[in-house]
């Protein structure tokens, strides 16, 4: 709902920006129009074979029961053979919006709303595409009144998945049945849209307004490695990958007004490809990678237009399809140490590349050459996302070191929901771990207390397999007990964090947290004393 109405009023001001002259972009490489009926156009897609490009239309009566609001359309790539492409279903889903090819083209999916979703959301729709390009079967991909799965959704590459934006602003993947639904970023903002596939299936580009201002972020399919890519105030959107995977198109007013840009997938390199004073949007890459389509106010009425790639822009051959499989942690999946970054651009790096900390409030203090994550106790806490190497049901390790400034009443210092460690106003240190079927917690409570002002490490494993939990201080057991049923309950629901409780995002801790490893092997206790004494030699 919050992203119609978003584009509703961007549609709004773009009527009341209807220029008196343009500016032609550039003589040397022409803009061709394709369209002419001034209906405001949008979501442009080129089927996989680049001979027809698939759009979305308003139509005149907004406000008709049962009416077509917003229809998809088809024409070919040079704007001829103009026509609706749903017609038959327009009763039913009455806005048809953000349609995704499938690699083969045989369908295609779009977010449609209708009568069972008031037209106020819209859930993912997938139809079947003939040779001719007529759709028939439109069809819910999880059937079910309401909202079953989301928005904007695309295909990955090899076809078998795809990702789309849930209501509550997170991008998700499922099976192409809609199965195995699953959490690929949560964040933090109010706006996260328009996820978009790399051509070699490793990640997904996406923008969102997690940092303040909607930028264009990219992260892998498995949720790891989140990298913001854009960094100028203003408004950055719609990211598009070109067909080798090297360049990202996208939408910027950092100039003052939409236009097209242009940059390498690390986010260098950022080139203005339109230059009009009329609102430029919506681009989209032809998959021969010749030309860019987009949607423009330039001669006075919302029409597609397009124009070919600067001869300097250089596009390689497409890009081998990666299988979606989790890449091996070789056991670390996520090492913060602190010592290399400053937090200045409110992030700490994942020493072990996949899990990068957002920062927000807790700061990096540095004292010589040895630094440390600083949380007041009130609002400061970091976000680690829950990528799928956080998932971690068993076996597990939890390392950190901590220095508290008071214990008063229980302060959470590494938080997953499935599996926590925080300290009570006892100091004692406590593992607390949810039960494989998700009923009750099983809590472990050091014997021992950590004084305060002073440093401790703290080292939690889960051994599955000898089916026991144990806590560990400095090095040495402090306590353990049996733990049988074999793995970690609702370790999938919730991101991982840091400074408080990530369910409530209370029960906030104050002081110092520094080395925080993560394993997905249950280390030995000649391991974790090894590891203590190596430790405190290097960074204590």
């Amino acid at each position: 709902m919050r992203n119609h109405f978003a584009y509703l009023c961007m549609i709004a001001a773009w009527i009341a920006y209807i220029p008196v002259t343009t500016v032609a972009d550039d003589a040397a490489s022409p803009v061709e129009r394709l369209t002419t009926t001034h209906f405001p156009k949008f979501f442009l897609s080129y089927s996989p074979d680049g001979s027809h490009l698939a759009y979305c239309r308003h139509h005149r009566n907004l406000r008709g029961t049962n009416q077509i609001l917003v229809g998809l359309r088809i024409m070919k790539a040079g704007g001829k053979d103009d026509r609706a492409m749903l017609s038959e279903f327009s009763s039913a889903v009455q806005i048809q919006e953000h349609p995704a090819w499938s690699p083969d083209g045989t369908q295609l999916l779009i977010s449609g709303g209708g009568n069972d979703t008031g037209n106020s959301s819209k859930d993912t729709f997938v139809c079947d595409v003939a040779a001719d390009f007529q759709a028939t079967q439109l069809r819910k991909i999880v059937e079910g009144q309401g909202v079953q799965l989301g928005e904007e959704p695309c295909f990955s590459p090899d076809g078998k998945h795809i990702a789309f934006t849930s209501v509550d602003e997170r991008i998700w993947m499922a099976n192409i049945d809609g199965s195995r639904k699953t959490e690929v970023v949560q964040m933090d903002g109010s706006y996260c849209h328009q996820p978009a596939w790399s051509p070699d299936g490793k990640w997904i580009a996406f923008a969102s307004d997690r940092d303040g201002d909607v930028e264009i972020y990219k992260v892998r399919w498995d949720g790891s490695d989140l990298t913001r890519l854009t960094h100028e105030k203003g408004f950055d959107c719609r990211p598009r990958w070109s067909p080798d995977g090297r360049w990202i198109l996208f939408t910027s007013n950092r100039n003052g007004n939409h236009d097209l840009f242009l940059m390498h997938d690390d986010g260098f390199d950022v080139q203005a490809l339109t230059h009009d004073q009329a609102m430029d949007d919506h681009g989209v890459f032809s998959p021969d990678g010749r030309w860019v389509s987009f949607v423009s106010m330039r001669d006075g009425g919302f029409d597609i237009y397009r124009r070919p790639i600067p001869e300097e822009i250089e596009f390689g051959p497409p890009p081998e399809v990666s299988p979606l499989r989790a890449e091996s942690t070789g056991g670390l999946v996520a090492h913060y140490a602190f010592d290399e970054v400053d937090g200045t651009d409110g992030q700490a790096r994942d020493s072990a590349k996949r899990n990068h900390l957002q920062l927000f409030g807790a700061k990096i203090t540095r004292d010589s050459d040895k630094a440390w994550l600083e949380f007041d106790g009130n609002d400061d806490y970091a976000l680690a996302g829950n990528s799928v190497q956080l998932r971690q049901s068993g076996p597990l390790t939890l390392s950190l070191w901590v220095s508290a400034s008071d214990w008063s009443g229980n302060g959470y210092l590494l938080s997953k929901h499935g599996w926590n460690i925080y300290v009570s106003s006892d100091g004692r240190p406590r593992f607390e771990t949810r039960t494989a079927d998700n009923q009750a917690w099983d809590t472990l409570a050091a014997v021992d207390s950590l004084p305060l002002q002073q440093w401790s490490m703290v080292t939690a494993v889960f051994a599955p397999d000898v089916g026991q939990l144990s806590i560990y201080i400095n090095g040495q057991l402090s306590a353990e007990h049996e733990r049988i049923d074999g793995a970690l309950g609702a370790v999938d629901a919730f991101p991982l964090q840091l400074g408080h409780y990530t369910v409530s995002q209370t029960q906030r801790f104050r002081g110092r947290l520094d080395e925080v490893r993560i394993y997905d092997v249950a280390l030995s206790t000649d391991q974790i004393s090894r590891e203590y004494t190596e430790q405190s030699r290097l960074t204590r």
